[in-house]
């Protein structure tokens, strides 16, 4: 996203950002799920969440997917799938935060849309074992949300519907930025 545009809602008070750094958490697991929650509305990427902690949805694998069984809840284009239950317990503590953001900013969380998702590699760190070292896994995590005008709760968007959406939405305030 442009940092202008991103200043500037978040001046408004548009967007909720929440952000966590080396959490010790696998980077590739995290890679997937966070695209597998973009564009959701936040109720909904809560709930997908955990139902991958309870096994009964998995998370699309669609890189690093050797030796991944098919999944069959998986019905689109890709159909590896795993259940990262650790990833998905830190990612829904982020969205609880987010959501605690969000009303803290005065915004209406059944209206709040993520748009963003990053996922980048955290610090090396190495433990010790015994007499060896051991590399340490650490994720670093930003999620931002955007409070939707257009969004209806009650209706059903499929995920392009929604990134189009958004797409719009983001548009506008681009052209309100570039006019000043």
């Amino acid at each position: 996203m442009d940092a202008k545009l991103m200043e500037e809602l978040r001046s408004a008070k548009k967007i909720a950002v929440v952000r966590a750094w080396n959490l010790p958490i696998s980077r590739k697991n995290s890679v997937h799920v966070a695209r597998a929650i973009k564009y959701l509305p936040l109720n909904k990427a809560k709930k997908y969440l955990e139902d991958v902690i309870t096994k009964r949805r998995s998370i699309p694998f669609f890189r690093y997917c050797r030796d991944i069984p098919h999944r069959k809840d998986l019905n689109g284009p890709i159909k590896f799938g795993r259940y990262p239950e650790k990833v998905a317990k830190y990612f829904l503590r982020l969205l609880n935060s987010l959501e605690k953001n969000a009303q803290y900013l005065g915004l209406n969380t059944n209206k709040l849309i993520i748009i963003h998702a990053a996922v980048h590699k955290g610090t090396t760190v190495w433990g010790r074992i015994r007499m060896r070292t051991v590399r340490r896994k650490r994720t670093h995590v930003e999620i931002v949300a955007m409070e939707i005008e257009q969004y209806d709760p009650e209706k059903r968007y499929s995920r392009k519907a929604l990134k189009r959406l958004v797409g719009d939405v983001l548009k506008e305030w681009s052209q309100k930025l570039s006019a000043r």
